[in-house]
């Protein structure tokens, strides 16, 4: 079953974030991954979400998105992110 990878950034340093891409989508994409959506001005429809950064990943499964970011190789690249952004990331079951 497809799992996604929902990201949700308030990007502070947008040159560090640009750099984490271009290291973390290779990686994604070795756990079996693929971007599927990156808008900078998200719609909000309803409620009270305020967002200035969405990205949608899929991945083939849960596992996969768990195996990455338990990964060695994405360690120092969350560490990054984190240091460039107050993210927030959550993984959900496709249909």
């Amino acid at each position: 079953m497809p799992a996604y990878l929902i990201g949700d950034l308030d990007i502070f340093d947008l040159p560090a974030i640009e750099d984490y891409r271009t290291k973390a989508l290779p990686l994604v994409e070795k756990y079996g991954g693929r971007a599927l959506a990156l808008d900078a001005a998200p719609l909000t429809l309803e409620g009270a979400w305020t967002s200035t950064n969405i990205v949608l990943l899929e991945f083939p499964d849960r596992a996969a998105i768990e195996a990455l970011f338990a990964s060695p190789e994405y360690a120092p690249l969350a560490r990054q992110r984190q240091a460039a952004s107050r993210s927030s990331m959550m993984a959900v079951d496709g249909l």
